[in-house]
C-alpha cells in the first residue's frame, strides 16, 4: 500500500492550533510573520496526512473532542512560545 503524501499546514490561531496538537499531529516549527497591519504574528505549521478540513468542520463546528487535560497543556506550551 502506497504512503501517503504528508502536507504542511499553515495557522496563527492559537487555539485551533492547540487542538491540533491535541488530535496527535505533528507540529513541525514556527515562523514569524508580519501581517498587513504591521503586527507581527506566530505561524505555527504542521505536518499532516489527514484532512483538515474535516478537522476544521470538527473544532470550529464545536464537534471536536478532545481531553480537557491534553488541550489545556498543549495551549500552555504554545502559549510560552508565543510570549518569549
Amino acid at each position: 500500500m502506497p504512503e501517503k503524501k504528508k502536507s504542511l499546514y499553515r495557522t496563527s490561531d492559537i487555539y485551533f492550533s492547540a487542538y491540533l496538537c491535541s488530535v496527535d499531529l505533528e507540529m513541525m516549527t514556527t515562523e514569524n510573520e508580519t501581517g498587513n497591519d504591521g503586527r507581527r504574528k506566530l505561524v505555527f505549521v504542521f505536518r499532516t496526512d489527514v484532512d483538515i478540513g474535516r478537522l476544521k468542520a470538527s473544532y470550529f463546528g464545536g464537534n471536536g473532542t478532545v481531553k480537557v487535560r491534553k488541550y489545556v497543556d498543549n495551549l500552555k506550551a504554545l502559549k510560552s512560545m508565543v510570549y518569549v
